[in-house]
């Protein structure tokens, strides 16, 4: 109970005790004045003894909990520190090595070695869209050629190269965008046009403007800024991907990614993004930008044995991404995970990456499990912590989030931040990034 409640009892019991030292005495005219004030001074000062004992058990009862919690971390930390000492005991193997090799052939095998896992991941992502695309034209032609494919499909007349990373000069210094305004990096730095969305199709059309954007490489990677607050510093970018069609015109994943998911272009999609993310990275840490890149893994990716080994392998040749590349998961996805994703989960850890966490719908989820599986970053959305704020559902206070946050190692991240109205009420809740139109729209990477 809060300092107000336990002044309240008090006044209430001392009220107690002062009426009966004044009433005793007309209704039990035995008694004198004197032995009123008597009994009404024990009534007080049993009632306040009786205060302190319950005081005393709440505060007993609160400490219990916090001990209870903090065996619960402690043990979390036990587990980090064994993955921690397992990861140090790869990297000294992995030093003892590289001392064995000179500077020149360490640099040529590292060099082979990244051509190899790169062709591994692309060959993964052939074989994947390949099965994919045959299935759906066999269906196509066993349903009387409902969805037709062109033998020689119409090829984009300037397809977007996406042979090495991405060409910004400087993360860090894009212009603040308009929330009516989006604006894309170019090569040159010249400001492009916002490109037109593809509106109107039916679910055949836009089906088939993904497949083709996949075999055609007409799929873009756009960003979106994370920022620090309240300073509003650019510390991170959010990866998309979005799939135009030979006018140039733009499918955004929400228009596309149901009919994905249906016919099974999910996992393609996913991993070229995976993909072009680490291209990304490579590039930006070659021009020594110290920013950090989110990269979504959907259940499909995870889930995928065959294609999620080979990149664990690609990971693992590529450990020097680690400091600028955060996988991000749904939670639903790690709060019913299975044991492989877990493996997964832990073989990228002692690798060095770090996690997130996005679509949580409540604050009630389980921030000791996040913990103990390395997860460093939680995203929610602005309209579910003003929510919880206006009409609280949560056992836990938008005003505490922060302070459990913190408790477990993780900072917290409101994306879909829109208006200014919105952040001034955010930041009471001393949040430590936000993400949204009012910091900055999606922007175009040129991976060239």
């Amino acid at each position: 109970m809060s300092a107000l409640h336990h002044i309240l009892i008090a006044v209430c019991y001392t009220v107690v005790a002062a009426g009966v030292a004044v009433g005793l005495p007309a209704f039990l005219p035995a008694l004198d004045a004197n032995a009123g004030i008597v009994i009404g001074g024990v009534v007080l000062i049993g009632s306040a003894l009786l205060h302190e004992v319950f005081v005393r058990q709440e505060a007993e009862g609160r400490l219990s909990e916090e001990l209870d919690a903090s065996r619960d971390e402690l043990a979390a930390l036990r587990d980090r520190l064994t993955d921690a000492e397992a990861g140090m005991g790869l990297m000294r193997e992995a030093l003892a090595a590289a001392e064995l090799r000179s500077d020149d052939d360490e640099q040529g095998r590292r060099k082979v070695d990244d051509v190899i896992a790169e062709v591994k991941v692309l060959q993964g992502l052939i074989e994947q869209f390949s099965s994919v695309r045959s299935g759906g034209v066999h269906a196509a032609r066993s349903a009387g050629g409902a969805t037709r494919h062109r033998a020689e499909p119409h090829r984009d007349p300037r397809p977007a190269r996406q042979d090495d990373a991405e060409d910004i000069e400087d993360l860090n210094e894009f212009p603040q965008e308009s929330a009516r305004t989006l604006s894309l990096v170019a090569r040159d730095g010249e400001t492009l046009a916002a490109p037109d969305l593809v509106r109107g199709l039916d679910d055949d059309a836009i089906l088939g403007i993904v497949r083709d954007g996949l075999e055609m490489n007409r799929v873009d990677l756009v960003l979106q800024p994370v920022v620090s607050l309240p300073q509003r510093r650019r510390c991170f970018y959010e990866a998309f991907t979005r799939i135009r069609d030979t006018d140039g015109q733009v499918l955004t994943p929400a228009q596309y990614i149901g009919i994905a998911e249906r016919e099974g272009l999910v996992p393609t999609i996913d991993n070229m993004l995976l993909f072009r993310c680490v291209q990304l990275v490579r590039r930006s840490q070659s021009r020594n930008h110290n920013v950090g890149f989110f990269c979504n893994i959907s259940a499909h990716s995870l889930t995928d044995r065959h294609f999620f080994s080979n990149f664990v392998e690609f990971m693992a040749d590529n450990t020097q991404l680690a400091p600028n590349l955060i996988f991000e998961f749904p939670y639903a996805t790690i709060a019913n995970r299975d044991l492989d994703i877990e493996k997964h989960l832990r073989q990228l850890a002692l690798l060095g990456f770090r996690f997130s966490v996005d679509q949580v719908q409540g604050l009630n989820i389980d921030y000791a499990d996040l913990m103990r599986l390395h997860f460093k970053y939680i995203k929610m959305d602005a309209a579910t912590l003003l929510r919880e704020l206006h009409e609280p559902q949560s056992h836990i206070s938008p005003e505490d989030i922060k302070r459990i946050a913190d408790r477990h190692g993780m900072d917290l991240i409101v994306e879909k931040i829109e208006s200014e109205k919105v952040l001034l009420e955010l930041l009471d809740l001393r949040i430590d990034y936000g993400q949204g139109y009012l910091f900055g729209e999606p922007r175009l990477a040129r991976i060239e």
